[in-house]
Formats: structure tokens, C-alpha cells, sequence
């Protein structure tokens, strides 16, 4: 404890009389904790010594971060300016608030600034920080101006974790129940990146009645959601660093403080996440802490662990801690948080893990409770420390909360739904929740099982009803429930979220397989490669091309999907209004649009078939704009008045071009999509071609001319037409001279960044399997390359080699996380400028590929 040295070191005080206080300090039931301060200075220490110790201390063993007595010295410092301060001065009377401003203070510049700022920035930030937290929580004043208990609340719960305005928790119930909600989840925590998450400490007992007194007086149900963020270690950065609070056996005072509240506030569950599966009693201990009152420990499962929790393995862990804990307990403080989202990113079907997970509550007596979300799965990518855990809307398309709802509650049981989504609740939202719940429940779980059977044994195996799916019990119900068409539409979703590329080898395989189609099969041979590597652009030759297309069409519209409704709004201005029955598009036609359904309703057909219907929200035909490929599917309108938003492939090279600011979080998308895209293309083309190459022989003219079409289709130009050089300058910043045929990278080399030339030419080379070197083309100044290591950490694909002196500057890896983290205006046109490159060098692999389809079938 190095600090408490540093501190009385000049002092004739021995440390050994010291440590007792500050042990002391850590029980005190006050926030200011006076009794241990006033020792410290009958010791002998000064106020602001005393300050700096107890800060300190809790923060480092209470909490486990350790604070820089530089930034507390700072901090006390910045208090004792003028009268601007004078907020701050006497909220750091409170340690833990010294503390947390010092936390705050050491996480901004990453986390805040993206380690871009100036000193007053961070000073006025600390300021920023005492201000709202003074007029914000503690002299918030709450308006009781509804008196009565809502009669017929939504049955949804709403969470605090990305509220940002609210700090006060008692003002999150009363506007819970001003929008007629069930409840709220609170989530207590340290957030570097929301400053208005409050710590359980915080909350002063006379907070405390507060809360417990609003809940009651307005009807308005209280769950928490126990610490999961919190500093970072062991640095207060986001690249080097981790949320000390994620996992609650290694923070468990923060987790038995929540629990404490739970109990005062009268809360019925406090959540904690499942993240150290091998550590059975110590999650048994803390769950102790919850004896002898109302309140249930629910252990929500979790994603992206060590160990991959499915269903099968959760329930194993938690059936383990049920049996280190008496009966008595498991019946009174015992429960289960089932996140169906968590399911889905482990790659396991949301609907199967809820009926095993919903079978083992309701077979056991466990209490449930249900975290509704959306995403898809790993299928997206996403900013830099986000997982694919993105808590979408829970209306979304990613995960049938609905279905999986309406399931649990025919198996018999009874639970809150709270919807975990980042943005704000939509009307769609609650009701889709809300109108689950209600549903009526007119058969048993039993006896929809057997109708599902039934009508599942009336078909045969199929390409997307197979075996498997017949004999699940989760398809079973929804057939039963439903119909077998609507078992159908929900596996191609499936089968879409994961779905995988194939490997090189794998590739390969299938051009082996091509090796031995018969003779006479040759005139059709590029339909059969179309088929045969189907899969290196989309999901396995199981499913018919093109429902599975018309699926990834509306999947991938997620790419869009995820925008808020303003800026869709903007990217689709162009509208188009159609009426119930008019046809839209038709299977087999031409186009180079995609669609957004601002209002009404649509429905797909495929060879007549009624294969899905898409609502307002939704986004179709993106396929058409990233591809030369015919319509898939037949889109009609449902409903009169149905308003379309359309995006032309010309204007979406608009937005990339002028680099619109509505369309940020498209292109960072798009910067992070269309680099696998084009490398699927890539090696599909390239693999038919070199297949196609065998059956040609020796027709040598004709290889050649082969040849020429792969070399074509591999190689890019990318310009940074939109930047100024001032812009370059700033991107670019380390610059790198070479001698001609001096070797700038390798084929098969680790990427670490990206080159722009300033002066001179240079020659991008591949290598035959038989050693022979081809020249897809030559870059000169103004242009850039290497731009894919930007991306993924993807092997060169090429090698590069100046041909005259050269003059380059170089941008790093690591440097261009940092411009992205800024979420600067020059980051985002950098992007666009290599995202229209991609976009265009996709049309024209399509465009190659279909002029060598013409040519040598």
C-alpha cells in the first residue's frame, strides 16, 4: 500500500495505526465517513491528506483500482480554483466521490476524448461531471403528478443500463410508470463512458425510502442489475485494459452491496451474470447473502465466456449451485434470468435453449425471468470493444422474442419480460412484448406438441425442414402452434445467422469435385460451379439458392436495419407509394435498387409460393445493389398505401462520394462488411476460373485470355479523392523512402497498415503455384494499398515492389483504431473513400465474371 507511505512519510505517524482506520472506513455506513476522517486527522494528518487516503483505499480495496495520487492531487486542486468549483469541492468531501471523479478523470481521455484532448478538456469534464451529479441526483427533485397505480400496466420491464438523462433512480420509476410499464431493471454500476450509473454506495438510506416509497405509491415492480463494468485494468483504456466488475467473483463487495440494496428498496431480483462456470460455491456463497429476505439472486447466462454456455451447459452449472445451497434458499432466494440474445451469439438456436432452460425451471420450481433482445448473432460486425451482443430492438428480426415468450408461458410458467435494448422503447417494441404475455393460452404445451408432430409427419425431409428440425421439440411447438410454413420461414432465419465461409481447402474440395463432373455436362459448366461454390458466398447447398437469397436479403438489411429511423429516413428519400396487390419487383427481373418499407406492409413469393412477409422497418433487395444478380423473389405490396423508400445504386455511390454525415453509421458498417464480401467473390471467382482453366486444355489462346480475366478481377485501384493533403498529412503520418525493386511487403506477409504513394509508381505481383510471377497492375501517386489489414488481420494478399524511386507514408493498424474511436468527420471520409472503392470493385468482379461466363460456357 504504497500510498498510505507516500502520504505519511513526512509525518512522524506510524503506517501501523493508520490501517486500522482505514479498514475501519471501509464498514462505515456513511458516505462521507466522517468518524474515520476525524481520526485520521487526531493522528495528525491534514484534511486534504485524510481525503486522499480514504480515497484511496476504498478505491483500491473495496473496488480494485488502484488511483494515481498525482490525479487525486489534481483533482483536490482543481477544487480550490475559483467558485466554478465550488460544486466539486464539496462533493470530494465524500472519499467515494473523490474516488469516482478520480476514476472518471483517468478514464476520459480514452474513453471520452479517444486520447485526443487538452488539459482544461479533461479539468472541464471533472467540473461537468460535479455539476450533474449535484443538480441531476442529489437536489433532483421528482414530480409525483401521477397519484394512482396503473390498473393495466404493459407487461414490460425497461432497463436503466444506457439511460443517460435519468441519474436518479426514483425518477427511472416514475417515468416507468408515466409510460404505463411493469417495472424497471436498475442497473448499479460505474460506467467510463455514462456517468449517470450510480454505485450502490451512493445511495444514501434516506434514498433508499425513496426509491422503496415511489415503487410502492406508483405500483412500478424494482429489479437490479448487479455491477458488470466498472474501471479498467490494468489500464483505464479500453485497448489494454478490462471492466474489472464483469466477472462478480472477482468484485464481490460491489455484488453483495447490490444484494443489500435490493433488500432496502424492496426489489424482487438482483441479477448477476454467469462468467467463471468452475467456481460453483463461491457463486453459492454470494447468493447466501440474499437469506432471510424476498429477494431472489437470478444468474443470468452469459456469452463469450472460456467455457461456450449453451443451454445444456448452463443449466449443468446452475442444477450444481441449486444442489450447494439449501432447499430452503433455492425456494425463497434462488433464481434464473434467461437472456435469450446471450443464446444466440453462443450460436444456439434462442427458441431450443429457452424450452430447455424453460423445461428445467418449470420441472425444478425454479423462479425465471426472461431478458428479451435482438441481434444476429456473430453475422454482423461491429465498433471496436463491442461484441456482437448489440441489444437490438426486441421487435427486431434477429430473435422471435414473441414466439419464445408464448412458448415459456404454455409450458405453465409465469415471469417478467424486460426488454434489454439500447434504444429507446418503440410502441412496437412493448407491444410485441406486451401482446405475448396476454396471449391466450388455449392448449397445453402437451397438446401443441402433438399437433406440431402431426403436422410434421404429413412431410417429407426437405431442404430446409430436415431431420433434425422434425424431431426438435422447440419446431415442434411452433408448427403445432403456428403451421409448418411458418416453421419454415423461422428455420431460413436460422440457417442464415449460421451460416459460414468456407475455408481455402474446403474450396478447393469443391473445385476437386468439379474435376470429375462427366463430359457431357460441360456445356452447363459455369451453372455447375455457380452451384457447387454457392456456398463461399452464402450458406450450404442444403437450401434452394433462391429462398436462401431472398432471406440473406433481408438478413443483410440489417446492415441498414440497425440505423435509427431519421437517418433511414434521409438515405431512402426517394418514395414511392404502392397499393395491395401491385407488384414491386418480379422474380427474375433486372435491378440495382434496395428498398426500405417506411409504412405498410409487403409479402415475398418464390415461384408463386408465399415465402415471407416483411413490415415497416424492414429493408429488402440488398443484394440487387451489392450484385449484377436477377430478383429472387417477387415482391408485392399487402396493404394499401404502402410507402416505399428506395436507394438507387447511383445514389448510394452519392453518399459514399460526398461522404453524407447522416450515413456515419452505415459506412463504418460498410468499412467492415464489404472487405469480406469482396474477398468471398474473390476466391469464388477465382476459384471457377481456375477450375475452368483444366477443361480448356490446350486451348492456349483461350487460357490466355483466362488468364487476363483473373489477373483483371484481382487487382484494385483505391484513391482518396475526397481528402485534402493537409487531411493525408494528418492520416498518414510516419513516411517511408524505397528503392526500386526494394520489396515494400510480401504475398502471405502479416498486414500492419496502409500505404498512400506521394511520389513514384509500383507493381502489385502474385506468384503462381508454380513459382511464376504476374503483374495484376501498377498503383502511382495520390493512391493507396495494403488497406485491407485496416480490417481483419487477413495475410497480404499480393506482394508490392516499386518500379522507379518511391516516396510513402505509412498509417498504422493501431493508429487508425485511435482515428476511429474519435469518430472524427476526416475518419469517416478516409472510410468512405475505401468503401466506394470496394463497392465498386464488387460490381465490377460481377461484371468480369458474367463477360467470362458468356464468353467460355
Amino acid at each position: 500500500m504504497n500510498y498510505i507511505d507516500k502520504i505519511v512519510a513526512n509525518r512522524s505517524i506510524n503506517e501501523k495505526v493508520v490501517i486500522p482506520v482505514l479498514e475501519e472506513s471501509l464498514k462505515e455506513n456513511d458516505i462521507f465517513n466522517r468518524n474515520s476522517f476525524d481520526k485520521l486527522l487526531k493522528l495528525g494528518l491534514k484534511d486534504d491528506e485524510a481525503l486522499i487516503l480514504l480515497a484511496s483505499h476504498k478505491s483500491l480495496i473495496k473496488y480494485g483500482y488502484r488511483l494515481s495520487l498525482d490525479t487525486l492531487k489534481h483533482i483536490l486542486s482543481l477544487s480550490k480554483g475559483d467558485n466554478k468549483f465550488s460544486t466539486l469541492k464539496s462533493l470530494i468531501r465524500s472519499p467515494f466521490i473523490f474516488a469516482k471523479a478520480g476514476w472518471i478523470y483517468e478514464h476520459a481521455p480514452y474513453f471520452i476524448f479517444y486520447n485526443r484532448y487538452k488539459q482544461e478538456e479533461l479539468d472541464c469534464r471533472i467540473l461537468q461531471f460535479a455539476e450533474s451529479y449535484q443538480s441531476l441526483f442529489l437536489a433532483n427533485q421528482v414530480s409525483f403528478n401521477i397519484q394512482e397505480k396503473s390498473t393495466n400496466p404493459r407487461r414490460v420491464l425497461a432497463t436503466s443500463f444506457w439511460e443517460k438523462e435519468i441519474w436518479d433512480p426514483v425518477e427511472m420509476i416514475v417515468w416507468a410508470r408515466r409510460n404505463n410499464l411493469e417495472g424497471v431493471e436498475i442497473n448499479v454500476d460505474f460506467h467510463p463512458f455514462n456517468y449517470a450509473r450510480l454505485l450502490p454506495e451512493e445511495l444514501s438510506e434516506e434514498k433508499r425510502q425513496e426509491i422503496k416509497a415511489a415503487a410502492s405509491r406508483l405500483g412500478v415492480k424494482i429489479d437490479i442489475h448487479s455491477p458488470i463494468v466498472g474501471p479498467y485494468l490494468p489500464f483505464p483504456n479500453p485497448d489494454k485494459g478490462k471492466p474489472i466488475f464483469y466477472n462478480p467473483l472477482e468484485c464481490l463487495e460491489p455484488q453483495r452491496d447490490a444484494i443489500f440494496l435490493a433488500r432496502d428498496i424492496g426489489a424482487g431480483s438482483v441479477v448477476v451474470h454467469l462468467i467463471d462456470l468452475p467456481r460453483i460455491n463461491e457463486m453459492a456463497n454470494l447468493i447466501m447473502a440474499a437469506a432471510g429476505s424476498s429477494v431472489r439472486i437470478t444468474i443470468e447466462n452469459y456469452c463469450e465466456t472460456e467455457e461456450r454456455q449453451d443451454a445444456d451447459t448452463f443449466i449443468s452449472v446452475i442444477s450444481e449451485i441449486c444442489y450447494s445451497l439449501p432447499k430452503e434458499l433455492v425456494r425463497d432466494n434462488f433464481g434464473v434470468t434467461l437472456d435469450v440474445g446471450h443464446l444466440n451469439i453462443e450460436g444456439e438456436d434462442p427458441l431450443i435453449g429457452a424450452e430447455k432452460i424453460g423445461k428445467w425451471c418449470k420441472d425444478k420450481g425454479i423462479f425465471l425471468r426472461v431478458h428479451a433482445t435482438d441481434n444476429y448473432g456473430k453475422l454482423l460486425y461491429y465498433a471496436p470493444h463491442y461484441s456482437a451482443d448489440v441489444h437490438g430492438n426486441v421487435s427486431g428480426r434477429g430473435i422471435n422474442n414473441s414466439l419464445i415468450i408464448k412458448m415459456l408461458r404454455h409450458m405453465g410458467l409465469n415471469f417478467d419480460v424486460l426488454a434489454e435494448q439500447i434504444q429507446p422503447l418503440t410502441p412496437d417494441d412493448i407491444a410485441l412484448i406486451d401482446n405475448a404475455q396476454r396471449f391466450s393460452i388455449n392448449e397445453s404445451y402437451d397438446n401443441i406438441i402433438k399437433d406440431g408432430k402431426k403436422r410434421l409427419s404429413t412431410i417429407g425431409v426437405d431442404s430446409i425442414i430436415d431431420l433434425e428440425a422434425i424431431e426438435e421439440g422447440a419446431y415442434q411447438f411452433l408448427a403445432g402452434l403456428e403451421d409448418i410454413n411458418s416453421l419454415r420461414e423461422y428455420l431460413l432465419y436460422r440457417k442464415i445467422q449460421t451460416k459460414k465461409y468456407l475455408s481455402v481447402d474446403e474450396v478447393k474440395k469443391s473445385s476437386l469435385e468439379i474435376m470429375k463432373m462427366p463430359l457431357s455436362f460441360k456445356g452447363e459448366l459455369m451453372e455447375y460451379i455457380d452451384d457447387l461454390l454457392a456456398p463461399v458466398q452464402k450458406e450450404t447447398g442444403l437450401i434452394d439458392r433462391s429462398k436462401i437469397d431472398l432471406v440473406y436479403q433481408n438478413i443483410s438489411g440489417a446492415l441498414f436495419g440497425r440505423l435509427n429511423r431519421k437517418n433511414l429516413n434521409q438515405i431512402f428519400y426517394r418514395t414511392k407509394t404502392f397499393n395491395r396487390g401491385d407488384i414491386i419487383l418480379e422474380q427474375n427481373s433486372k435491378g440495382t435498387e434496395i428498398y426500405f418499407i417506411r409504412e405498410g406492409e409487403v409479402t415475398a413469393f418464390v415461384d408463386d409460393i408465399n415465402l415471407a412477409t416483411l413490415d415497416a422497418g424492414e429493408i429488402f433487395g440488398e443484394m440487387s445493389l451489392f450484385y449484377n444478380i436477377k430478383r429472387t423473389a417477387t415482391i408485392k405490396a399487402n396493404k394499401d398505401n404502402t410507402k416505399l423508400g428506395i436507394l438507387p445504386r447511383d445514389e448510394f455511390e452519392d453518399i459514399l462520394v460526398n461522404n453524407r454525415r447522416y450515413a456515419y453509421d452505415l459506412i463504418y458498417r460498410l468499412f467492415n462488411t464489404l472487405p469480406q464480401r469482396l474477398r468471398n467473390l474473390n476466391q469464388k471467382y477465382k476459384t471457377a476460373m481456375i477450375t475452368l482453366k483444366h477443361f480448356l486444355g490446350s486451348d492456349l489462346e483461350r487460357v490466355k485470355r483466362l488468364e487476363n480475366i483473373i489477373s483483371e478481377s484481382q487487382f484494385m485501384k483505391t484513391s482518396l479523392s475526397n481528402l485534402s493533403l493537409e487531411d493525408i498529412e494528418r492520416l498518414f503520418t510516419e513516411k517511408r523512402s524505397f528503392d526500386p525493386n526494394e520489396e515494400i511487403f510480401a504475398e502471405g506477409d502479416t498486414g500492419d497498415g496502409v500505404y498512400i504513394i506521394l511520389d513514384g509508381k509500383v507493381r502489385v505481383i502474385i506468384f503462381t503455384s508454380d513459382f511464376k510471377e504476374v503483374i495484376l497492375g501498377e498503383l502511382e501517386a495520390g493512391q493507396i494499398f495494403g488497406e485491407m489489414a485496416l480490417i481483419d488481420d487477413k495475410p497480404r494478399s499480393a506482394s508490392v515492389v516499386p518500379f522507379t524511386p518511391c516516396k510513402l507514408a505509412f498509417m498504422s493498424g493501431k493508429q487508425f483504431n485511435y482515428l476511429i474511436q474519435t469518430k472524427s468527420d476526416l475518419a469517416y471520409r478516409f472510410m468512405s473513400s475505401v468503401c466506394l472503392s470496394l463497392f465498386r470493385h464488387i460490381l465490377r468482379l460481377n461484371a468480369v465474371y458474367l463477360k467470362a461466363k458468356k464468353e467460355f460456357q
